[in-house]
This record gives structure tokens, sequence and C-alpha cells, in this order.
């Protein structure tokens, strides 16, 4: 992370539609405002700007207990851009650049915070933009260089946007687009149901959509078409045994962790140790439970008698599945062990990893109350061997 960038939240508004002030809504151990304080904290960002308006006091005093500089627009009734002008004029003098972000687009993952910073470092830009699904959302990272022509905006009734599109036209090589995994970008909480919307997307925040999986497929990390086979089958493989265990206990499991872990288990595919590779992609992208997942899917560390979760369902699933069929793990092994027969050692962690495979389908098999091949030829999406 470069170490001169800083942050603007623009928190000045009336919150109207919403009919609670946004920024002092409850959102998972914190506040609106304190989790976007906290996004940029946590990717190294130190000089955090809070721009105040309505009801500038409650602001200032989150912004203030969670390490920001709160500073008053008091033009906050007018134009939105005044705001933007007022956390311009604050920003530090050894800032190089600073992110924009409206209080009210609070869930932008950490991983989209990190890839335009270090886009910015690589290269000089004026302008980053995340982009998803074709769309720039925020927040944008803007180089101070522009913040002169920020302060003297001709034509302010245009607002930033219209700003940046001239320099766009005048400097296209210095405007860059991002694509991320990330559709939080575009998730603006405005009203009551987007509140609900929004607290939901949180608590699932640990692993991406299926939307998102295909941008980390497509654009970020592609895979060949075998290993997206193989991820696909471990997928549909890993929800079947989790919905299974749920019809027939009353544990609560999440099996869209497991589809996602599953599709990108060997998303480090042909990297050297690929698990733990492909789970630091995962964690610097801010999808931290599906990376402690794939990290874990070739060699788990599981005691007999712990409850299974979603990290012991998709290693189970990886094993299940080779390449895009399902195989038993006493054939997946034989042939592991056939290939390295010559080789005391490794045939001697093969045994390990079957005898502790063989342990996890049984306790999967007593929380499901079925035999693994029963589950999966009764599963729609996939056949039995």
């Amino acid at each position: 992370m470069a170490p001169h960038l800083s942050a603007i939240i623009l928190a000045a508004g009336f919150s109207s539609r919403m009919g609670r002030l946004k920024a002092l809504l409850p959102l998972g151990t914190t506040t609106v405002l304190g989790h976007c304080i906290k996004l940029f904290q946590d990717c190294g960002i130190e000089d955090v700007v809070v721009v105040t308006g309505h009801r500038a006091a409650e602001i200032e005093e989150i912004a203030r207990s969670s390490g920001a500089r709160p500073v008053f627009n008091p033009d906050f009734a007018s134009r939105m851009f005044t705001s933007i002008q007022t956390g311009v004029h604050q920003l530090e003098a050894r800032s190089t650049g600073f992110f924009l972000l409206p209080v009210d687009i609070p869930l932008v993952r950490s991983g989209t915070v990190t890839q335009l910073a270090d886009s910015f470092a690589a290269s000089p830009l004026l302008v980053a933009y995340p982009i998803y699904a074709g769309e720039r959302g925020h927040p944008p990272l803007i180089s101070t260089e522009l913040v002169p022509a920020i302060l003297n905006h001709p034509h302010p009734e245009g607002g930033l946007r219209s700003l940046l599109a001239a320099i766009a036209t005048q400097h296209p090589a210095q405007i860059r687009d991002l694509s991320v995994a990330d559709a939080n970008i575009l998730f603006d909480m405005d009203t009551p149901e987007d509140y609900s919307v929004g607290r939901q997307r949180l608590a699932h925040s640990g692993y991406p959509t299926m939307a998102e999986c295909e941008v980390i497929l497509n654009e970020l990390h592609p895979m060949p078409e075998k290993g997206l086979a193989h991820g696909r089958l471990v997928a549909e493989v890993a929800v079947a045994l989790c919905e299974a265990i749920m019809r027939h206990s009353d544990r609560t499991l999440d099996s869209e962790l497991c589809r996602a872990s599953g599709l990108l288990h060997d998303l480090a595919k042909g990297k050297p140790r690929h698990e733990q590779e492909g789970g630091r992609w995962l964690r610097e992208l801010g999808f931290d439970q599906a990376a402690e997942i794939v990290a874990a899917h070739r060699d788990l560390v599981w005691e007999p008698g712990t409850a299974i979760t979603e990290k012991e369902i998709v290693h189970l699933a990886d094993k299940l599945a080779r390449g895009s069929r399902i195989i038993s793990l006493a054939e997946r092994f034989a042939e592991k062990m056939g290939f390295y027969q010559d080789n005391p050692e490794a045939v001697r962690a093969i045994r390990g990893r079957y005898e502790q495979a063989r342990r996890i389908g049984a306790a999967v098999e007593a929380a499901a109350g079925q035999q693994i091949e029963d589950i999966l030829s009764h599963s729609l999406a996939i056949c039995s061997p």
C-alpha cells in the first residue's frame, strides 16, 4: 500500500430516503461510518477525512473515536460537490492521491482498495476506477495533482463527474479502469430495504458470489477449462454434502460458501503449494472465509469427534472428484499410491491423507444419515459413479 494515500468519506447528507441517518446505522460490529473508516485503515491508509454536515456533532464523535479527521461543510445542504471540495481542502500536504467514498456505499471490499492502490503506485495515474459488470463504481482513486482543478472547478453544477470526464478527454492515458471481483462498488444503501440487503451482504462477505467468482476466474486469475470443469464438480459435490447434512441435522452450514470455495479451490493450480497460494490470492481480494478453506483443501488438520464444517466438506469433495468425474476415495488414493509407489515417503503421506479423508467421510455420513454414494446419486446436478 502506497504510504501517502488518503481517503475522503462523504457523510454530510440528510439521509431523507433512509429515514434515519445512514452514517449512524449499526453495521456489523460498528456503524456504517465506522465500517467505512475501518475499510481504509485496514488497507494501511491512516489519513481518513470525514466530511460532515447534517447532525455534524454525532458524525464527528464517531469519526474521532474511529481515528478519522472530521471536517464540517457549512454548505452541505447545497451540492455534494461542496463536500468534496471541503474534504479535498483538508488533505494532508504529503498525500499523493485520495479515495472518495460516499458513506452510503459502505461494503466495498479491502481487495478493491488494495488493487487500486497497487495500480496507482505502479504507474502515473490521474484517476483509477474500479469496474464491475462493465460499470464504474466507488471509490475512485484520484491524484492530488487534480486538487487545484477540483477547488477551482468553473462549472460546479456538473459536479466531480463532469470535471473528471473533461480530464479523461485531455489525458486518456492517465485514466485507468480496473476490473474487480466486488459487486459492492455499485451498491448504494439509500433506503431501509437497501439497508436490510446490505446487512445480509455483510454477513456473507467472506466469500465471493458466483458472479464475483466469474470475474476472478475469467479476468483476475484465469484457469484452463479442464481446471474449471474440476472446480465446478467439486463445488456441486460440496453443496450436495452440505445440504444433506443440514436436512438431517439441526446444523446451520453455508452451502454458498461451499460452492464458491469448491469452485475456486484450485485457483492457483500449477504454482508451488498451490493451495496456500490460492488462499493468499483470495485473502488479498478480501475473501477471508473462502481463503481459509482453499488453503486447507489439500491437507487438513481435523480430529474425529469435532464438528464438520464447510472446510471439511470442501476438502472431502475435492477427494471425491477426479477431473470432471466422481470417484470413490479408495479409487482416488489407489491411483495416487500407484503413481508414487517407488517413493516410500510420498506413499506414507498419501496413506495419511487417505485415512483422514475416510474419517471425514464417515463423519459426513453420520451427520447426513446417508452414505456419500447415495447423497451424490440423488443430487440433481451430478451423477453417481
